[in-house]
Protein backbone atom coordinates (compact mmCIF):
# COMPACT_ATOMS: atom_id res chain seq x y z
CA UNK A 1 0.00 0.00 0.00
CA UNK A 2 1.18 3.15 -0.88
CA UNK A 3 0.84 6.44 1.27
CA UNK A 4 1.09 9.77 -0.12
CA UNK A 5 0.65 13.71 0.80
CA UNK A 6 -0.99 16.67 -1.24
CA UNK A 7 -0.94 19.18 0.61
CA UNK A 8 -0.57 20.66 4.46
CA UNK A 9 -2.38 23.42 5.97
CA UNK A 10 -1.35 25.08 9.32
CA UNK A 11 -3.09 27.97 11.48
CA UNK A 12 -1.55 29.19 14.71
CA UNK A 13 0.84 25.97 15.02
CA UNK A 14 4.19 25.96 16.64
CA UNK A 15 6.03 28.94 14.60
CA UNK A 16 3.37 29.14 11.77
CA UNK A 17 0.41 31.22 12.12
CA UNK A 18 -0.50 30.26 8.62
CA UNK A 19 1.36 27.76 6.11
CA UNK A 20 0.39 25.84 3.07
CA UNK A 21 2.97 23.11 1.68
CA UNK A 22 2.11 21.36 -1.63
CA UNK A 23 4.31 18.01 -1.70
CA UNK A 24 5.42 16.66 -4.62
CA UNK A 25 7.97 13.21 -5.20
CA UNK A 26 10.79 15.39 -3.38
CA UNK A 27 9.61 18.41 -1.46
CA UNK A 28 13.32 20.40 -0.37
CA UNK A 29 12.50 22.56 2.82
CA UNK A 30 15.00 25.00 3.62
CA UNK A 31 16.04 28.32 6.30
CA UNK A 32 17.43 29.33 9.39
CA UNK A 33 17.60 27.74 12.49
CA UNK A 34 13.66 28.02 14.64
CA UNK A 35 12.46 28.90 11.12
CA UNK A 36 10.16 26.26 11.91
CA UNK A 37 11.10 23.60 8.97
CA UNK A 38 10.94 20.76 12.20
CA UNK A 39 7.51 21.90 12.80
CA UNK A 40 6.33 21.19 9.10
CA UNK A 41 6.98 17.21 9.78
CA UNK A 42 5.38 17.67 13.53
CA UNK A 43 2.61 18.89 12.52
CA UNK A 44 2.06 15.86 9.71
CA UNK A 45 1.73 13.63 12.62
CA UNK A 46 0.31 15.71 15.42
CA UNK A 47 -2.57 15.94 12.76
CA UNK A 48 -3.17 11.99 12.52
CA UNK A 49 -1.47 10.86 15.78
CA UNK A 50 -1.13 13.99 18.27
CA UNK A 51 2.62 13.21 18.37
CA UNK A 52 5.81 14.80 17.50
CA UNK A 53 7.48 13.12 14.01
CA UNK A 54 9.64 11.50 17.23
CA UNK A 55 6.40 9.76 18.82
CA UNK A 56 6.19 11.88 22.06
CA UNK A 57 3.37 13.92 23.30
CA UNK A 58 3.34 17.48 21.61
CA UNK A 59 2.09 20.61 22.45
CA UNK A 60 0.54 22.86 19.47
CA UNK A 61 0.23 25.92 20.52
CA UNK A 62 1.76 28.58 18.67
CA UNK A 63 4.89 30.48 19.86
CA UNK A 64 4.47 33.52 21.63
CA UNK A 65 0.58 33.49 20.83
CA UNK A 66 -2.06 34.58 23.09
CA UNK A 67 -3.82 32.47 25.45
CA UNK A 68 -6.82 30.55 23.47
CA UNK A 69 -5.62 30.51 20.07
CA UNK A 70 -6.62 27.58 18.35
CA UNK A 71 -3.87 25.87 16.70
CA UNK A 72 -5.52 23.77 13.37
CA UNK A 73 -3.52 21.25 10.83
CA UNK A 74 -5.32 19.85 7.78
CA UNK A 75 -3.50 17.07 5.55
CA UNK A 76 -4.49 15.65 2.64
CA UNK A 77 -3.24 12.58 2.20
CA UNK A 78 -3.87 9.91 -0.69
CA UNK A 79 -4.10 6.15 1.21
CA UNK A 80 -3.85 3.63 -1.73
CA UNK A 81 -5.01 5.90 -4.30
CA UNK A 82 -7.69 6.94 -2.31
CA UNK A 83 -7.48 10.93 -0.93
CA UNK A 84 -8.44 11.65 2.79
CA UNK A 85 -8.27 14.57 4.38
CA UNK A 86 -7.91 14.34 8.16
CA UNK A 87 -7.94 17.60 10.46
CA UNK A 88 -7.45 18.55 13.73
CA UNK A 89 -7.24 21.68 16.23
CA UNK A 90 -6.87 22.00 19.62
CA UNK A 91 -7.80 25.22 21.94
CA UNK A 92 -8.63 24.03 25.10
CA UNK A 93 -10.35 20.59 24.33
CA UNK A 94 -9.57 18.55 20.58
CA UNK A 95 -11.46 18.44 17.77
CA UNK A 96 -11.07 15.79 14.43
CA UNK A 97 -12.29 15.79 11.11
CA UNK A 98 -11.88 13.38 8.19
CA UNK A 99 -12.95 15.06 5.10
CA UNK A 100 -14.34 18.18 7.02
CA UNK A 101 -17.07 15.56 8.85
CA UNK A 102 -16.41 16.34 12.47
CA UNK A 103 -15.55 13.29 14.39
CA UNK A 104 -15.16 11.73 18.18
CA UNK A 105 -11.69 11.13 18.83
CA UNK A 106 -12.17 7.28 19.11
CA UNK A 107 -13.82 7.38 15.83
CA UNK A 108 -10.94 9.36 14.46
CA UNK A 109 -7.94 7.20 15.97
CA UNK A 110 -10.03 4.03 14.69
CA UNK A 111 -10.25 5.25 11.75
CA UNK A 112 -6.76 5.62 11.00
CA UNK A 113 -5.85 2.73 12.62
CA UNK A 114 -8.08 0.66 10.04
CA UNK A 115 -5.63 2.76 7.51
CA UNK A 116 -2.08 1.86 8.78
CA UNK A 117 0.05 0.62 12.02
CA UNK A 118 0.52 4.22 14.21
CA UNK A 119 4.47 2.81 14.74
CA UNK A 120 5.04 1.95 11.41
CA UNK A 121 4.42 4.86 9.96
CA UNK A 122 6.33 6.81 12.14
CA UNK A 123 9.66 4.72 11.31
CA UNK A 124 9.12 4.72 7.69
CA UNK A 125 8.12 8.75 8.34
CA UNK A 126 11.32 9.83 10.53
CA UNK A 127 14.68 8.29 10.07
CA UNK A 128 15.13 8.40 13.40
CA UNK A 129 12.00 7.11 15.56
CA UNK A 130 12.97 3.24 14.64
CA UNK A 131 15.97 3.61 17.19
CA UNK A 132 14.01 5.86 20.02
CA UNK A 133 12.30 2.64 20.55
CA UNK A 134 13.07 0.36 23.18
CA UNK A 135 15.37 -2.48 21.79
CA UNK A 136 13.05 -5.11 21.92
CA UNK A 137 10.71 -2.76 20.33
CA UNK A 138 12.90 -2.33 17.67
CA UNK A 139 13.62 -6.25 17.29
CA UNK A 140 10.07 -7.14 17.01
CA UNK A 141 9.01 -4.40 14.86
CA UNK A 142 12.08 -5.89 12.18
CA UNK A 143 11.45 -9.44 12.76
CA UNK A 144 7.35 -9.19 12.92
CA UNK A 145 7.46 -9.51 9.09
CA UNK A 146 9.96 -12.03 8.71
CA UNK A 147 9.37 -16.13 9.52
CA UNK A 148 12.19 -17.70 11.17
CA UNK A 149 14.03 -20.57 9.49
CA UNK A 150 12.29 -23.86 9.21
CA UNK A 151 13.39 -26.78 11.46
CA UNK A 152 14.64 -28.62 8.54
CA UNK A 153 16.83 -25.92 7.41
CA UNK A 154 18.75 -25.41 10.33
CA UNK A 155 19.05 -29.54 10.83
CA UNK A 156 20.62 -29.64 7.60
CA UNK A 157 23.06 -27.28 9.34
CA UNK A 158 24.00 -29.66 11.97
CA UNK A 159 26.22 -32.44 12.75
CA UNK A 160 24.64 -36.11 11.81
CA UNK A 161 25.07 -36.83 15.45
CA UNK A 162 23.29 -33.52 16.84
CA UNK A 163 20.70 -34.18 13.85
CA UNK A 164 19.38 -37.58 14.63
CA UNK A 165 19.38 -35.71 18.44
CA UNK A 166 16.78 -33.68 17.69
CA UNK A 167 14.92 -34.57 14.38
CA UNK A 168 12.44 -37.10 16.32
CA UNK A 169 12.04 -35.14 19.13
CA UNK A 170 11.19 -32.09 17.73
CA UNK A 171 8.59 -33.79 15.62
CA UNK A 172 6.67 -34.51 19.39
CA UNK A 173 7.71 -31.63 21.30
CA UNK A 174 8.46 -27.69 20.72
CA UNK A 175 12.41 -26.78 20.72
CA UNK A 176 11.06 -24.95 24.40
CA UNK A 177 9.11 -27.49 25.75
CA UNK A 178 11.97 -30.30 24.58
CA UNK A 179 14.59 -28.26 26.40
CA UNK A 180 12.60 -27.76 29.63
CA UNK A 181 12.02 -31.57 29.86
CA UNK A 182 15.51 -32.38 29.09
CA UNK A 183 16.82 -29.61 31.49
CA UNK A 184 14.44 -31.02 34.46
CA UNK A 185 15.73 -34.57 33.50
CA UNK A 186 19.55 -33.10 33.95
CA UNK A 187 18.63 -31.64 37.24
CA UNK A 188 17.00 -34.37 38.66
CA UNK A 189 19.41 -36.63 37.36
CA UNK A 190 22.46 -34.92 38.38
CA UNK A 191 21.25 -35.06 42.13
CA UNK A 192 19.95 -39.30 41.57
CA UNK A 193 23.67 -39.69 40.31
CA UNK A 194 25.26 -37.90 43.17
CA UNK A 195 22.88 -40.10 45.37
CA UNK A 196 23.51 -43.58 43.54
CA UNK A 197 27.76 -43.03 43.66
CA UNK A 198 27.26 -42.28 47.30
CA UNK A 199 25.41 -45.69 47.91
CA UNK A 200 27.92 -47.37 45.66
CA UNK A 201 30.89 -45.98 47.80
CA UNK A 202 29.08 -47.17 50.88
CA UNK A 203 28.72 -50.72 49.90
CA UNK A 204 32.17 -50.70 48.76
CA UNK A 205 33.46 -49.50 51.61
CA UNK A 206 31.56 -52.09 53.78
CA UNK A 207 33.21 -54.67 51.48
CA UNK A 208 36.28 -53.23 51.96
CA UNK A 209 35.52 -54.23 55.74
CA UNK A 210 35.48 -57.84 55.34
CA UNK A 211 38.66 -60.12 56.27
CA UNK A 212 39.14 -60.64 52.27
CA UNK A 213 39.70 -64.40 53.03
CA UNK A 214 37.88 -66.77 50.48
CA UNK A 215 35.02 -68.87 52.32
CA UNK A 216 33.39 -71.96 50.68
CA UNK A 217 29.91 -71.60 51.30
CA UNK A 218 28.77 -74.63 49.92
CA UNK A 219 31.73 -76.76 51.84
CA UNK A 220 30.29 -75.05 55.35
CA UNK A 221 26.84 -75.90 54.54
CA UNK A 222 27.48 -79.26 53.91
CA UNK A 223 29.58 -80.35 56.73
CA UNK A 224 26.50 -78.10 58.95
CA UNK A 225 24.18 -81.02 57.71
CA UNK A 226 26.98 -83.48 58.63
CA UNK A 227 27.22 -82.21 62.22
CA UNK A 228 23.80 -81.84 62.42
CA UNK A 229 23.13 -85.66 61.71
CA UNK A 230 26.00 -86.39 64.36
CA UNK A 231 24.01 -84.77 67.19
CA UNK A 232 20.94 -86.18 65.96
CA UNK A 233 22.44 -89.54 66.41
CA UNK A 234 23.98 -88.77 69.55
CA UNK A 235 20.89 -87.53 70.83
CA UNK A 236 18.76 -90.70 69.80
CA UNK A 237 22.21 -92.54 71.85
CA UNK A 238 21.29 -90.56 74.36
CA UNK A 239 17.67 -91.56 74.63
CA UNK A 240 19.08 -95.08 74.48
CA UNK A 241 20.91 -95.19 77.06
CA UNK A 242 19.10 -93.13 79.35
CA UNK A 243 16.00 -95.53 78.67
CA UNK A 244 18.07 -98.58 79.07
CA UNK A 245 19.46 -96.83 82.50
CA UNK A 246 16.09 -96.47 83.78
CA UNK A 247 15.15 -99.96 83.21
CA UNK A 248 17.91 -101.05 85.30
CA UNK A 249 17.22 -98.98 88.23
CA UNK A 250 13.80 -99.93 87.95
CA UNK A 251 15.05 -103.64 88.07
CA UNK A 252 17.57 -102.78 90.66
CA UNK A 253 14.77 -101.32 92.69
CA UNK A 254 12.67 -104.28 92.39
CA UNK A 255 15.11 -106.57 93.67
CA UNK A 256 15.91 -104.25 96.76
CA UNK A 257 12.17 -104.39 97.54
CA UNK A 258 12.03 -107.77 97.17
CA UNK A 259 14.96 -108.44 99.14
CA UNK A 260 13.37 -106.85 101.92
CA UNK A 261 10.18 -108.75 101.55
CA UNK A 262 12.00 -112.26 101.80
CA UNK A 263 14.21 -110.39 104.85
CA UNK A 264 10.32 -109.77 106.63
CA UNK A 265 8.92 -113.20 105.60
CA UNK A 266 11.87 -114.91 107.08
CA UNK A 267 11.31 -113.52 110.31
CA UNK A 268 8.00 -114.33 109.43
CA UNK A 269 8.86 -118.35 108.98
CA UNK A 270 11.37 -118.15 112.03
CA UNK A 271 8.94 -116.33 114.00
CA UNK A 272 6.08 -119.13 113.62
CA UNK A 273 8.85 -121.95 113.55
CA UNK A 274 9.67 -120.42 117.33
CA UNK A 275 6.37 -120.52 118.66
CA UNK A 276 5.61 -123.00 121.66
CA UNK A 277 2.04 -124.19 121.52
CA UNK A 278 -0.12 -123.42 124.22
CA UNK A 279 -1.46 -126.45 125.99
CA UNK A 280 -3.98 -124.51 128.48
CA UNK A 281 -6.61 -122.35 127.14
CA UNK A 282 -6.20 -118.51 126.64
CA UNK A 283 -10.31 -117.69 127.86
CA UNK A 284 -10.62 -119.90 130.18
CA UNK A 285 -7.11 -121.28 130.98
CA UNK A 286 -8.37 -124.49 131.11
CA UNK A 287 -5.94 -127.66 129.85
CA UNK A 288 -6.44 -128.31 126.32
CA UNK A 289 -7.60 -132.17 125.65
CA UNK A 290 -4.69 -133.75 122.93
CA UNK A 291 -7.04 -133.32 120.12
CA UNK A 292 -6.82 -129.44 120.27
CA UNK A 293 -3.31 -129.52 121.07
CA UNK A 294 -3.14 -131.90 117.84
CA UNK A 295 -5.40 -129.42 116.07
CA UNK A 296 -2.36 -126.31 117.24
CA UNK A 297 -0.13 -127.62 116.01
CA UNK A 298 -1.53 -128.37 112.59
CA UNK A 299 -1.98 -124.83 112.46
CA UNK A 300 0.58 -123.72 113.16
CA UNK A 301 2.48 -125.99 110.67
CA UNK A 302 0.29 -125.18 108.21
CA UNK A 303 1.04 -121.51 108.80
CA UNK A 304 4.50 -122.18 108.71
CA UNK A 305 4.05 -123.96 105.37
CA UNK A 306 2.33 -120.93 103.65
CA UNK A 307 5.06 -118.84 104.64
CA UNK A 308 7.82 -120.70 103.52
CA UNK A 309 5.90 -120.77 100.39
CA UNK A 310 5.53 -117.49 100.08
CA UNK A 311 9.47 -116.93 100.62
CA UNK A 312 10.63 -119.38 98.41
CA UNK A 313 8.20 -117.27 95.82
CA UNK A 314 9.66 -114.27 96.77
CA UNK A 315 13.47 -116.15 96.03
CA UNK A 316 12.46 -117.24 92.91
CA UNK A 317 11.56 -113.56 91.68
CA UNK A 318 14.61 -111.99 93.07
CA UNK A 319 16.44 -114.41 91.28
CA UNK A 320 14.96 -114.01 88.07
CA UNK A 321 15.28 -110.43 88.25
CA UNK A 322 19.07 -111.11 89.12
CA UNK A 323 19.52 -113.36 85.93
CA UNK A 324 17.49 -110.58 84.26
CA UNK A 325 19.65 -107.68 85.19
CA UNK A 326 23.15 -109.45 85.26
CA UNK A 327 21.63 -110.80 80.89
CA UNK A 328 21.04 -106.40 80.56
CA UNK A 329 24.37 -104.67 78.98
CA UNK A 330 25.62 -102.07 81.06
CA UNK A 331 25.21 -98.56 79.39
CA UNK A 332 28.34 -96.62 78.61
CA UNK A 333 28.60 -93.41 80.14
CA UNK A 334 27.66 -90.79 77.92
CA UNK A 335 30.74 -88.25 76.50
CA UNK A 336 29.35 -85.05 77.32
CA UNK A 337 32.95 -83.20 75.17
CA UNK A 338 31.94 -84.59 72.30
CA UNK A 339 28.05 -83.14 71.94
CA UNK A 340 29.91 -79.46 73.29
CA UNK A 341 32.49 -79.73 70.49
CA UNK A 342 29.72 -80.46 67.79
CA UNK A 343 27.49 -77.26 69.11
CA UNK A 344 30.37 -75.15 69.02
CA UNK A 345 30.97 -76.35 65.65
CA UNK A 346 28.11 -75.61 64.29
CA UNK A 347 27.75 -72.08 66.27
CA UNK A 348 31.17 -71.54 64.31
CA UNK A 349 30.14 -72.36 60.95
CA UNK A 350 26.60 -70.94 60.94
CA UNK A 351 27.97 -66.97 61.68
CA UNK A 352 30.40 -67.77 59.34
CA UNK A 353 27.64 -68.86 56.75
CA UNK A 354 25.70 -65.55 57.47
CA UNK A 355 28.76 -63.71 57.37
CA UNK A 356 29.19 -65.37 53.99
CA UNK A 357 25.52 -64.88 53.01
CA UNK A 358 26.10 -61.59 53.88
CA UNK A 359 28.95 -61.07 51.68
CA UNK A 360 27.08 -62.05 48.85
CA UNK A 361 24.73 -60.34 49.52
CA UNK A 362 26.41 -57.21 49.31
CA UNK A 363 28.20 -58.35 46.62
CA UNK A 364 25.07 -58.63 44.67
CA UNK A 365 23.94 -55.07 45.94
CA UNK A 366 27.30 -53.36 45.01
CA UNK A 367 26.19 -54.76 41.94
CA UNK A 368 23.11 -53.22 41.52
CA UNK A 369 23.98 -50.23 42.93
CA UNK A 370 26.85 -49.52 40.31
CA UNK A 371 24.07 -50.76 37.23
CA UNK A 372 21.40 -47.95 38.51
CA UNK A 373 24.06 -45.33 38.67
CA UNK A 374 25.63 -46.50 35.36
CA UNK A 375 21.78 -45.94 33.92
CA UNK A 376 21.50 -42.58 35.50
CA UNK A 377 24.59 -41.43 34.05
CA UNK A 378 23.32 -42.61 30.50
CA UNK A 379 20.13 -40.76 31.34
CA UNK A 380 22.14 -37.81 32.41
CA UNK A 381 24.38 -38.02 29.05
CA UNK A 382 21.75 -38.23 26.83
CA UNK A 383 20.19 -35.12 28.36
CA UNK A 384 22.90 -33.37 28.85
CA UNK A 385 23.89 -34.26 24.97
CA UNK A 386 20.18 -32.88 24.17
CA UNK A 387 20.19 -29.96 26.05
CA UNK A 388 24.16 -28.84 24.23
CA UNK A 389 22.52 -29.90 20.90
CA UNK A 390 19.33 -26.86 21.27
CA UNK A 391 21.66 -24.35 22.09
CA UNK A 392 23.56 -25.36 18.69
CA UNK A 393 20.38 -25.53 17.50
CA UNK A 394 19.59 -22.06 18.61
CA UNK A 395 23.07 -20.89 18.00
CA UNK A 396 22.18 -21.83 14.03
CA UNK A 397 19.05 -21.05 13.96
CA UNK A 398 20.17 -17.27 15.09
CA UNK A 399 23.21 -17.20 12.63
CA UNK A 400 20.49 -18.49 9.67
CA UNK A 401 17.90 -15.64 10.93
CA UNK A 402 21.34 -12.88 11.23
CA UNK A 403 22.36 -13.78 7.56
CA UNK A 404 18.44 -13.38 6.55
CA UNK A 405 18.16 -10.28 8.12
CA UNK A 406 21.78 -8.82 7.20
CA UNK A 407 21.02 -10.11 3.65
CA UNK A 408 18.39 -7.19 3.52
CA UNK A 409 20.78 -4.09 4.21
CA UNK A 410 23.71 -3.20 2.09
CA UNK A 411 25.71 -1.12 4.77
CA UNK A 412 24.42 -1.92 7.97
CA UNK A 413 24.41 -5.10 9.82
CA UNK A 414 22.30 -5.73 12.68
CA UNK A 415 23.05 -8.09 16.41
CA UNK A 416 20.43 -10.56 17.04
CA UNK A 417 21.38 -12.73 19.57
CA UNK A 418 24.16 -12.79 22.02
CA UNK A 419 26.30 -15.71 23.54
CA UNK A 420 26.34 -15.45 27.75
CA UNK A 421 29.22 -16.70 29.66
CA UNK A 422 27.21 -20.23 30.58
CA UNK A 423 26.69 -20.68 26.60
CA UNK A 424 22.91 -19.83 26.73
CA UNK A 425 21.80 -17.25 23.54
CA UNK A 426 20.22 -14.55 24.87
CA UNK A 427 17.82 -12.22 22.71
CA UNK A 428 19.30 -8.46 21.82
CA UNK A 429 18.91 -5.83 19.21
CA UNK A 430 21.45 -3.45 17.47
CA UNK A 431 21.85 -1.53 14.53
CA UNK A 432 25.79 -0.87 13.70
CA UNK A 433 27.33 1.35 10.61
CA UNK A 434 31.20 -0.23 10.08
CA UNK A 435 31.36 -1.95 13.11
CA UNK A 436 30.51 1.12 15.30
CA UNK A 437 26.74 0.95 17.10
CA UNK A 438 24.44 3.74 15.98
CA UNK A 439 24.88 4.97 19.05
CA UNK A 440 27.83 6.21 18.46
CA UNK A 441 27.32 6.83 14.70
CA UNK A 442 27.51 10.32 13.23
CA UNK A 443 24.71 12.73 12.26
CA UNK A 444 24.81 11.90 8.35
CA UNK A 445 25.53 7.95 9.58
CA UNK A 446 22.67 7.94 11.57
CA UNK A 447 20.54 9.08 8.98
CA UNK A 448 21.94 6.58 6.23
CA UNK A 449 21.60 4.26 8.39
CA UNK A 450 17.55 4.75 9.23
CA UNK A 451 16.92 5.78 5.42
CA UNK A 452 18.32 1.79 4.67
CA UNK A 453 16.18 0.59 7.19
CA UNK A 454 13.49 2.43 6.16
CA UNK A 455 13.81 0.98 2.84
CA UNK A 456 13.86 -2.46 4.62
CA UNK A 457 10.85 -2.21 6.70
CA UNK A 458 8.90 -0.40 3.74
CA UNK A 459 9.73 -3.69 1.43
CA UNK A 460 8.77 -6.04 4.33
CA UNK A 461 5.48 -4.39 5.13
CA UNK A 462 4.79 -4.00 1.88
CA UNK A 463 3.36 -0.07 3.17
CA UNK A 464 5.41 3.22 1.34
CA UNK A 465 4.85 6.30 3.19
CA UNK A 466 6.43 9.91 2.64
CA UNK A 467 9.90 10.33 4.50
CA UNK A 468 10.89 12.98 6.63
CA UNK A 469 14.23 13.72 6.62
CA UNK A 470 15.69 16.31 8.84
CA UNK A 471 18.97 17.98 9.25
CA UNK A 472 20.04 17.28 5.73
CA UNK A 473 22.79 19.40 5.44
CA UNK A 474 24.76 17.42 7.10
CA UNK A 475 24.63 14.80 4.72
CA UNK A 476 25.81 15.45 1.00
CA UNK A 477 23.45 12.58 -1.09
CA UNK A 478 21.46 9.21 -0.07
CA UNK A 479 19.69 6.76 -1.81
CA UNK A 480 16.08 8.28 -1.78
CA UNK A 481 13.38 6.07 -0.35
CA UNK A 482 10.68 4.85 -2.29
CA UNK A 483 7.88 7.34 -1.30
CA UNK A 484 7.65 10.94 -1.10
CA UNK A 485 10.78 12.40 0.42
CA UNK A 486 10.92 15.45 2.29
CA UNK A 487 14.20 16.94 2.83
CA UNK A 488 15.03 19.71 5.30
CA UNK A 489 18.19 21.59 5.68
CA UNK A 490 19.49 24.35 7.40
CA UNK A 491 20.79 27.94 5.27
CA UNK A 492 20.97 31.14 5.94
CA UNK A 493 17.93 32.34 4.50
CA UNK A 494 14.40 32.62 4.96
CA UNK A 495 12.26 29.64 4.99
CA UNK A 496 11.82 28.16 1.45
CA UNK A 497 9.80 25.00 0.53
CA UNK A 498 9.78 23.38 -3.35
CA UNK A 499 8.63 20.63 -4.19
CA UNK A 500 10.17 19.10 -7.07
CA UNK A 501 9.01 15.86 -9.42
CA UNK A 502 11.23 13.44 -10.18
CA UNK A 503 12.35 10.36 -12.40
CA UNK A 504 12.74 8.61 -9.29
CA UNK A 505 16.66 7.81 -10.20
CA UNK A 506 18.07 9.41 -7.04
CA UNK A 507 16.44 12.20 -4.76
CA UNK A 508 18.65 14.92 -2.71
Amino acid sequence: MQIAFKTLALKNFKNHKSLTVNFSDVTNIKGRNGAGKSSIGDAITWVLFGTDSSGSKLDSRPINSEEGTESTVELLMSIAGKDVMFGRSQKKTGKYFINEIPKKATEFNEFIENQFDKNLFLSLFNPSHFFTQHWQDQRSQLLQYMSEPLNKEILAELSQVDRERLEGPLKKHSLDDLDKLHREKVRINEKAYERAAERVQALEEQASKNDGSTFDLEAAQNEIESLHKQKTAMQEESVIRQRAKTARSRMEGQIDNLTDQITQQTQVVQSIKDEKVQEICGTCHQPLTEKAILKVKENRQARFNKEVATGKALVQKVNALKKSLSDMPVAEEADYDEPNLIEAKLMELQVKVKQGEQASSLAEDIEVAKEKKEAIRKELVTSKGVVDTIKEFKTKRSELMVSKVDDLFTSISVKLYETLKNGEEKATFEIEMDGKPYSKLSTAEKIKAGLELIEVLSMQSELVTPTFVDNAESILNFSAPAGQLIVVRVVDEDLSIKAIETKGDEKQ
